[in-house]
């Protein structure tokens, strides 16, 4: 009965269409927008953290947005191909890089030595303030997505801000880090003996970074965030093997595990293609995006 006094007026008589009563004619749905990129920065503690922002071009209106964190020695380029195809869904999204997350060109400021991932959950938590205070941002539709180190960055501050993060996509995410911290330092005979720096796997560390990653137990914590979870996992991982994937999707609540067949521990071209078209879909699914 409802729909019948919607579509007839509520008893009137209708109005018939001509040159000074046209018809309504509907918004065209825009499944892909261009992309538009542009440099993005703010600051945490008096440090910049910079970054490229992919922008749908021509979207009206607030919009979800997406914040990528990278892995360990990666940068905001690892995560530009993914940015690009969520900002055609119409979805803000930041590529960023960690504070001395990384040696060489970077567009943040701070220095390997005091890098942890602690560190890293402090600039993603800057980010995550900025963008939300933008006026194209809708603050209720942030999602996050990581790869292996940043994956677990993201699912830590996941986990202390529940309610702050719309739905998360994480890529190999490195659970067994803090684990393989804390087996080094045992080997060296507790934290007390950690050097200044050291090698490990022909990577450099820091104190700091060790010292930080011990006190991290993924699994006790992962499991306050209860909004929807993609995880992505090469069944080749030799880094972070499969298994920790697979025990967090039984912490999560609400958790899906694509199992990415011949990949390991960072995709190649075809596994990205294919790992872009998840979690596109994704983001489609959450954010009610046209497929």
């Amino acid at each position: 009965m409802a729909i019948m006094a919607l579509a007839t007026g509520c008893g009137k008589d209708p109005v018939p269409p001509g040159p000074e009563h046209p018809e309504e004619q509907e918004e065209p749905v825009i499944t892909s927008y261009n992309v538009v990129e542009s440099d993005f920065s703010t600051t945490r503690d008096g440090l910049r953290v910079g970054g490229v922002l992919f922008m749908p071009e021509g979207k009206q209106g607030k919009s979800p947005a997406v914040i990528f964190c990278h892995g360990l020695e990666g940068s905001w380029e690892d995560s530009a191909p993914y940015a690009r195809a969520a900002a055609k869904k119409g979805v803000i999204c930041c590529s960023f890089d960690f504070c001395g997350g990384h040696d060489g060109a970077s567009r943040s400021e701070g220095e390997r030595s005091r890098n942890s991932v602690l560190t890293e959950m402090q600039d993603l938590a800057a980010v995550y303030d900025a963008l939300a205070a933008r006026k194209d941002v809708d603050p209720g539709q942030i999602l996050l997505m990581g790869g292996s180190q940043g994956g677990l960055v993201a699912a830590l501050y996941a986990a202390e801000h529940p309610s702050a993060v719309k739905a998360m996509g994480l890529m190999f995410p490195a659970f067994n880090l803090p684990e393989l911290v804390r087996m080094y330092v045992g080997f060296l005979g507790g934290l007390g003996k950690l050097p200044e720096s050291f090698s490990y796997s022909g990577l450099t560390f820091w104190k700091q970074y060790a010292s930080d990653a011990a006190g991290i137990y993924p699994y006790r914590v992962i499991g306050d965030y209860e909004g929807p979870v993609l995880i992505l996992h090469g069944d080749q991982d030799a880094l972070v093997p499969l298994s920790y994937s697979q025990e967090a999707v039984k912490v999560y609540k609400d958790a899906s595990l694509i199992v990415m067949k011949d990949q390991g521990h960072g995709f190649d071209d075809a596994g990205t293609e294919i790992a872009i078209g998840y979690l596109t879909d994704f983001l489609s699914e959450q954010l009610g995006l046209a497929k």
